[in-house]
């Protein structure tokens, strides 16, 4: 079972350049033997007729040939896992996340290069395998050379290749963001009628017996449906209009819970004009609070804070209310699924160069979570 489970991470990680793998450090020397074996079956099948017509006079020529091939591709496999491990061994966390956007064209020139060396320097260590396996045999010495010539000869058709396969991974990376943005915007949709009702009873009952706070609420939601309307109509945003969409929430829900919510924003002026995904900081703001200060009989606080550090954009959402490990928190919905949206949004956006990571706040003495979004800082120009 604990295999099973392994395998799907592991099948995705290998693709892409990452200092740690999930799964058993063995599962990825597994997947690449099990590729060069797909690709010996599928060469055998291809090449049977042919082999077959071979006149020898060694009957087992054809022994030897099927076990050469075989143990050239799992060389080739090998060695190609060694050079891609070097590079993930020798290269900055950075460097890697740079190389792991689909679409990016560097990044298919660079696994491009590394899949070329890997096969010339794997047909080399095959063939000093063949050396000591079968020596003196056709299958090594002077054939090394003509197949490092025909494989170079094969480049331009390996090249449309690759680029056809990238092409087909950056397509399906397009669709499944696609799908982020339209389940976040289903979300969205499921959520905010709820919430506007509910605002609108509440808006309602205030004018009725203190017609003061009724106003100042029905001028916060009409800033907040002004903020969220401009926001919905694209995939990006700057954090300067997030925050002001988070803002107009959290006053709403002030002038609703009175002193059992206190907020604060605190963003640099750099960091405002960051550009980001749209929607992606209210998720958290709405956990913070329904999940961990509006159950807490006194309430809370919440507090935002966004700096630009070493290039990157760090935003963190820290609340003081029940913290990670209440139960209570684990049976309500809506949490959970929010929370993998957003991750799901930052790797077809950013691969492994963004990352959602959610802690508990010591700082918050009884409890509280610190949710703290990092990304790549891009300004608005």
């Amino acid at each position: 079972m604990h295999i099973t489970t392994s395998i799907k991470p592991a099948w995705h990680a290998f693709w892409t350049l990452r200092k740690h793998h999930p799964g058993p450090w063995w599962m990825r020397p597994a997947i690449a033997s099990g590729l060069a074996t797909l690709a010996w079956a599928a060469l055998g099948l291809l090449g049977l007729t042919d082999m077959l017509t071979i006149e020898t006079r060694d009957p087992d020529f054809m022994r030897r040939l099927v076990i050469g091939v075989f143990l050239l591709f799992q060389s080739i496999a090998w060695t190609m896992l060694a050079l891609v491990r070097a590079v993930e061994w020798l290269l900055s966390a950075e460097r890697l996340a740079a190389l792991s956007p689909v679409r990016d064209w560097r990044a298919a020139v660079a696994v491009g290069a590394m899949l070329v060396a890997g096969i010339m320097a794997g047909n080399l260590v095959g063939s000093g395998v063949l050396a000591m396996v079968y020596p003196g045999s056709e299958l090594s010495g002077a054939s090394v050379l003509r197949r490092q010539i025909r494989f170079l000869q094969f480049l331009p058709f390996l090249a449309v290749v690759h680029g056809i396969f990238w092409r087909l991974r950056l397509q399906r990376h397009a669709l499944q963001a696609q799908a982020a943005e339209a389940q976040l915007r289903l979300l969205h949709g499921q959520i905010e009628p709820h919430f506007l009702f509910n605002t609108l009873a509440t808006i309602e009952s205030l004018l009725a017996y203190d017609p003061a706070r009724g106003r100042e609420m029905l001028e916060a939601f009409s800033d907040h449906l002004r903020s969220s309307l401009s926001q919905l109509r694209g995939p990006d945003a700057t954090l300067d209009a997030e925050l002001a969409m988070v803002t107009t929430y959290l006053r709403l829900l002030h002038i609703r819970m009175g002193q059992r919510l206190v907020f604060t924003v605190d963003a640099s002026i750099e960091a405002r004009a960051a550009r980001m995904p749209s929607l992606l900081l209210q998720p958290l703001v709405e956990n913070a609070i329904r999940h961990g200060l509006e159950p807490k009989v006194g309430g809370g606080s919440v507090r935002i804070d966004a700096r630009v550090e070493q290039g990157r954009l760090v935003i963190r959402v820290v609340d003081d209310g029940l913290g990670l490990e209440v139960p209570s928190r684990c049976a309500r919905t809506g949490a959970g699924m929010a929370l993998e949206n957003i991750r799901a949004r930052l790797h077809h956006r950013y691969g492994e160069g963004a990352s959602l990571a959610l802690a508990l706040e010591a700082s918050a003495g009884s409890g509280g979570t610190r949710a703290t979004l990092d990304l790549p800082y891009h300004s608005t120009p």
